[in-house]
C-alpha cells in the first residue's frame, strides 16, 4: 500500500490545485474550440475573473464526451456513454460539482461486490482460488492479491517515492518503453500472471505507464461517486453560464504577434473571428489541419498526429429487472472475454429496470465498429450471457455508441502507447498566443478530472499574459 508521506504528498498536491484562481494581466477576448468539459471550465472561470470567453462548438449540445444518454432505454432509465464515476480522490470535480448544487452519490451499492470472469467462472478477489492460468508454483502460492501486491503495488509506492505527485509525467517515463505485459514480464512475471494481472486492460495494449495510471490516478480516497440524474448535470450547469456558440466548427486557426483568429464553419458559411488568445480543447484524431497556419512547433504537431486514442465502444444491454443485485452482486465484471468488462447503471431498486454496460477500450473495438448494431449488441448479449446467464430471461433490447465512429471525436480519451506518455506535456505547452487544454494535456488522463485541471491550467497561464 502507498505509505503515509506519500499520501500527505498527495493532499499537498490536492490543496494546491484546489486554490483560488487571480488575475494578474488586463481583460483578454478568448475564442474556446470545444464545449466539452474541458472548454466549458475554461469559459466558466475566465469569464469570472473578468475575460470575455466566448465557446466554439461543433454540435448542438455541451459536455463532449460526458454524455449521458436517456433517449433510447424506457422512461427513468439512463447510462452514461462516457465517464461513469468520479473517484473519491478526484477533487476538482467534485469542487465543480458541489459549486453548482449537484448531488454526488456513492457509485457503490452497499452489500454488492464485482467479481472477474475468467475460464468460463466467476472468481471474488477476496476468494482462495485456482485461477485459470498456467501459473508457476510461486505464483500461484503468491495468489492473486499477492501478485498485484509484488507488482502493481510496488510500482505504484515507486512511483509515489519519486515524485510522482509533483512530477507525474516525468517519473512515469520510467514505464513508458513498453506494453503491460512486456513490463510485467521484465519484473519476472510469467506470461500467464501479466495476461491475469492486466486483465481488463490487455497485456499488450498501451505502455505501463498508462496502465499504471489508472491506479494512480484514484490514490487518495476510497470509493467513487456518481451525479444524480446523469453526469451531464456537470456540463449542463456549466453551459448555462457561459457564452456557447452551437454550430460553429473550427475549420482554421492562425495567430501573429498581436492576435489570434478563427475560422469557423457553419450554416451561414465561414466566418472569421479574431481574439487575443485561442483556447483548443479538441481531441487530437480531429483537428486535422486547421493548425496548418498557426505556426506551431514540430513537436506539437507530431503529437497531435501521434497521439493514441482508445477507440472506446459502449454496448448497453437493458434488462427487465436489476436481477444482479438479488444475488448481491454489484453488476460490475472484469472479464477474459473479448468485451473485457461489464458495468451497471447507476440505479439502486431491484425490481426497476436496469442495464448493463459493455465497456470495451481494446483491440475489440476495431471489430465492433465493423458491425451492424443489430451484430454489437447479439455479440456483446451472447458475451455478457456466459457472465450473467440469467441475462437469458430478463433482455429486452440494446444499442451501442461507438465513440471511435463519432466525427467529432474518432476516440474516447488519450491512451499512451510505448513513448508517448510525454506527449501529455508536449500538447499541454503554449504556443505563442495558442492554449491548450483537455484530458491529453493532463497526468488525470480519460477522467472527467483531467479535463478540469487542464482547463485551470489554461485560465493561469492566460491570466499572467500582458
Amino acid at each position: 500500500m502507498p505509505t503515509r508521506r506519500s499520501f500527505l504528498a498527495l493532499a499537498g498536491i490536492a490543496l494546491a490545485r484546489a486554490q483560488q484562481l487571480e488575475r494578474r494581466g488586463p481583460a483578454q477576448r478568448v475564442l474556446i474550440l470545444g464545449g466539452g468539459l474541458a472548454g466549458l471550465c475554461a469559459a466558466y472561470e475566465l469569464r469570472a475573473l473578468g475575460h470575455h470567453a466566448t465557446v466554439l462548438e461543433a454540435r448542438q449540445r455541451p459536455g463532449g464526451r460526458v454524455y449521458t444518454i436517456r433517449h433510447r432505454l424506457s422512461p427513468g432509465l439512463y447510462v452514461e456513454a462516457g465517464p461513469e464515476q468520479i473517484p473519491a480522490a478526484h477533487d476538482i470535480t467534485q469542487h465543480y460539482a458541489r459549486e453548482f448544487n449537484l448531488m454526488l452519490l456513492p457509485r457503490a451499492i452497499p452489500g454488492t461486490r464485482g467479481f472477474y470472469h475468467a475460464g468460463g467462472k466467476r472468481i471474488f478477489p477476496s476468494q482462495q482460488v485456482e485461477w485459470p492460468f498456467s501459473l508457476t508454483a510461486a505464483e500461484r502460492e503468491l495468489g492473486f492479491a499477492g501478485l498485484r501486491k509484488k507488482y502493481l503495488t510496488a510500482a505504484i509506492d515507486e512511483a509515489l517515492a519519486a515524485g510522482y505527485a509533483q512530477e507525474p509525467v516525468r517519473v512515469m517515463k520510467a514505464w513508458d518503453g513498453q506494453t503491460p505485459g512486456a513490463w510485467l514480464r521484465s519484473r519476472g512475471a510469467s506470461s500467464a500472471a501479466a495476461e491475469m494481472l492486466s486483465l481488463g486492460f490487455g497485456a499488450e495494449f498501451g505502455s505501463a505507464a498508462s496502465f499504471l495510471l489508472h491506479s494512480l490516478n484514484s490514490i487518495g480516497g476510497t470509493g467513487a461517486f456518481h451525479i444524480q440524474g446523469g453526469n451531464d448535470a456537470l456540463p449542463r450547469e456549466f453551459a448555462r453560464r457561459v457564452e456557447i456558440r452551437y454550430g460553429a466548427e473550427a475549420a482554421a486557426v492562425t495567430q501573429d504577434d498581436n492576435q489570434a483568429q478563427v475560422t469557423i464553419r457553419g450554416a451561414a458559411g465561414d466566418e472569421r473571428l479574431v481574439a487575443d488568445r485561442v483556447v483548443c480543447t479538441l481531441p487530437c484524431p480531429v483537428i486535422g489541419n486547421i493548425f496548418d497556419g498557426a505556426r506551431l512547433s514540430e513537436a506539437k504537431l507530431r503529437a497531435i498526429r501521434e497521439q493514441s486514442y482508445s477507440r472506446t465502444v459502449k454496448v448497453f444491454l437493458q434488462a427487465r429487472s436489476r436481477f444482479w443485485l438479488a444475488d448481491g452482486l454489484s453488476g460490475s465484471a472484469t472479464t477474459d472475454l473479448p468485451i473485457e468488462r461489464l458495468s451497471p447503471d447507476p440505479g439502486t431498486a431491484q425490481d426497476d429496470r436496469g442495464a448493463l454496460a459493455a465497456y470495451t477500450i481494446g483491440a475489440y473495438t476495431a471489430a465492433l465498429e465493423k458491425m451492424s448494431e443489430e451484430q454489437r449488441v447479439a455479440a456483446t448479449y451472447a458475451q455478457a450471457r456466459q457472465i450473467f446467464p440469467e441475462l437469458a430471461k430478463e433482455f429486452e433490447g440494446g444499442f451501442a455508441h461507438c465513440w471511435g465512429l463519432d466525427r467529432w471525436q474518432r476516440g474516447s480519451f488519450a491512451l499512451h502507447t510505448p513513448g508517448q506518455i510525454g506527449f501529455i506535456e508536449t500538447l499541454a505547452q503554449r504556443e505563442g498566443r495558442i492554449h491548450f487544454a483537455g484530458e491529453h494535456t493532463s497526468a488525470w488522463t480519460g477522467w472527467m478530472q483531467g479535463a478540469l485541471e487542464s482547463a485551470r491550467r489554461v485560465v493561469q497561464e492566460i491570466n499572467a499574459q500582458g
